[in-house]
């Protein structure tokens, strides 16, 4: 099992990725929902092991891009938000020809217990903390499978189970699982 797709060098080369699955080479934006069911059953199942060989690759190829961009204008992208009065946001960066867009986004957390607080304090002076704060009630599965059945059954109503979408991971019959 091999990819071949054109590595980075001086001259920029077409990115159509060429997977040699057996004795069958085909490329990815040809691998259609019919192309694979056809596939003999030792291919389905080298396709299915190199595309998660793939996405880790380029998972850890993306972290280390992105890791390489904020050392090289990570800092100059936050002063200039914060020239702006800003923490979070998008500016523009150039670098010789090079034209940089940076999004630095939001990632907001809120302290539930605190929240919880606030809530009863609202409740207390007769507001409806619902008008303020958005409150989402879950019991863990694991909880939930753990109690016995007199505790269960009232909440049984209150629980929706829907199948999600299936993972699939294929082994030739006597090779390691």
């Amino acid at each position: 099992m091999q990819t071949r797709s054109s590595a980075l060098a001086a001259t920029p080369q077409p990115a159509a990725t060429v997977l040699d699955i057996g004795s069958l080479p085909l490329q990815l934006e040809d691998l259609t929902r019919e192309r694979i069911k056809a596939l003999p059953k030792p291919a389905l199942q080298e396709l299915s092991v190199l595309l998660a060989e793939m996405d880790r690759g380029i998972g850890h190829a993306r972290e280390q891009l992105t890791a390489a961009l904020d050392d090289l204008y990570g800092d100059a992208a936050r002063a200039q938000l914060l020239d702006a009065g800003k923490d979070t946001g998008t500016t523009h960066l150039t670098d010789g020809d090079l034209a940089i867009t940076v999004e630095i986004k939001k990632s907001v957390s809120w302290d539930q217990d605190e929240l919880a607080a606030i809530a009863q304090r609202i409740a207390s002076n007769g507001d409806d903390p619902a008008e303020y704060i958005d409150v989402k009630y879950s019991v863990s599965e694991r909880k939930f499978a753990a109690w016995p059945e007199t505790l269960r059954r009232p909440f049984e109503a209150a629980r929706t189970l829907k199948p999600a979408k299936p993972a699939f991971r294929l082994a030739i019959n006597g090779e390691g699982k």
